[in-house]
């Protein structure tokens, strides 16, 4: 726990220079809106962001193949371990949520690497600053008892980063299992060139085996509130592990790369990194830690948009707090 601390206090320190001119929504002020909208009073200790989940364990089998494109060290063994946490988006406690979340923690037991990847089930995000991400919490905290609904929709049509997320969510469905759920990194990292000293940008993604797949309007309708864990349940007592492929997808010359709200369209290159296997479910103990995406591994460059080290700062402040 020390070093993934340690990991994210390097980036609070680089956040405090880099958002010296926008106060305003730094991390203390994001932690504090989560409090006010999602804090439970009579669990002090409870996460205020993706605060419903259920830990998992299983492994992760780099691609041999992947050692040609990039040089990532970690990515050279032949099996690790992994520590998986899926989650619900913000405070949200039914499973027939759309937002899911995903954290995986990789750690070599050989030599103490490690890889914390934290990803959502969607390709880009709802803000690409501070200010964006902080508002869009806000604008939904009560005044006098009252949230202001007519506030929120005329937000969400004036700044392009809310008007595009909810064009994008309302395209896709409730996934029916997080076996038929794709997550993706979001930020875009760098990613040290095999035989160079050259780094390529790139975002990954996790992509289900079984594949896609969504809860039809009537299954909804009949389907519990935790159909996401019990799902699980089933399938680790039937020894049917949940397995994804992750691939890295290179950015193209004109991709935005430091904004996590920019959609890359078109064809690119993609490397298969590997294969998940998610087949055991582990104490709740993940529930009360916390994944930086800062912890990457040797060969990985931390991303550039605006939003990375503030994301990693406000996980610090909140973990904190549940100590």
């Amino acid at each position: 726990m020390k070093k993934y601390i340690n990991t994210c206090l390097v980036a609070c320190c680089l956040s405090g220079v880099v958002y010296a001119n926008d106060v305003e929504y730094d991390a203390q002020k994001i932690a504090d809106i989560f409090y006010q909208l999602n804090a439970d009073p009579k669990n002090p200790k409870a996460k205020v962001n993706h605060a419903k989940g259920f830990c998992a364990m299983g492994s992760f089998e780099p691609a041999q193949s992947i050692n040609r494109e990039i040089d990532v060290p970690l990515l050279m063994q032949k099996k690790l371990p992994i520590q998986v946490r899926y989650s619900l988006g913000g405070a949200f406690k039914d499973d027939k949520s759309k937002t899911r979340g995903m954290a995986i923690r990789i750690t070599s037991p050989k030599d103490s690497a490690s890889w914390t990847m934290v990803m959502l089930n969607t390709e880009i995000n709802f803000a690409k600053n501070p200010k964006e991400f902080g508002q869009f919490f806000e604008m939904r905290l009560p005044v006098n008892g009252r949230v202001d609904q007519e506030k929120i929709s005329k937000m969400i049509q004036e700044v392009d980063s809310y008007r595009n997320f909810v064009a994008y969510t309302d395209k896709i469905g409730i996934s029916k299992s997080v076996a038929n759920t794709p997550f993706f990194s979001i930020h875009t990292f760098y990613f040290k060139q095999a035989g160079s000293e050259d780094y390529l940008p790139a975002r990954w993604k996790l992509v289900p085996s079984e594949g896609v797949k969504y809860l039809n309007e009537m299954q909804i309708k009949n389907a519990s509130s935790d159909f996401l864990k019990e799902d699980f349940q089933n399938r680790v007592k039937l020894n049917q592990p949940v397995e994804y492929k992750m691939y890295l997808v290179y950015a193209n010359q004109d991709d935005i790369t430091d904004e996590t709200t920019a959609l890359w369209s078109g064809n690119h290159k993609e490397s298969l990194v590997g294969t998940f296997k998610v087949d055991a479910l582990s104490d709740e103990d993940c529930n009360f830690d916390v994944f930086f995406p800062s912890d990457i591994p040797q060969g990985v460059n931390p991303p550039k948009d605006p939003l990375f080290d503030v994301r990693n700062e406000a996980y610090a402040i909140t973990f904190g707090n549940r100590q």
